[in-house]
């Protein structure tokens, strides 16, 4: 199941929710309140490098990526009906 690292105040974020749902894709949100240290912070920096979010990671494929569009993209490329 792909994993999305996102903060909830994050219009990016937003979009990428949203977007998800709508294709009925599931994944696990793992949220990370914005400029506040989080056990999901140090995860996402050891997998990507960076602490951007929305970020994807799609564990089963080995893909992970960063930017609201590339991943909407991914998605409805790879899991979308």
């Amino acid at each position: 199941m792909i994993e999305i690292y996102q903060s909830e105040g994050c219009p990016f974020c937003v979009k990428v929710r949203v977007a998800l749902e709508q294709m009925g894709v599931a994944y696990i949100s793992k949220s990370m309140p914005l400029r506040v240290p989080s056990n999901f912070k140090e995860e996402l920096l050891k997998l990507g490098g960076k602490s951007q979010v929305p970020f994807l990671h799609d564990p089963e494929k080995g893909i992970k990526m960063y930017e609201s569009d590339d991943i909407i993209e991914y998605v409805r490329e790879t899991y979308g009906s």
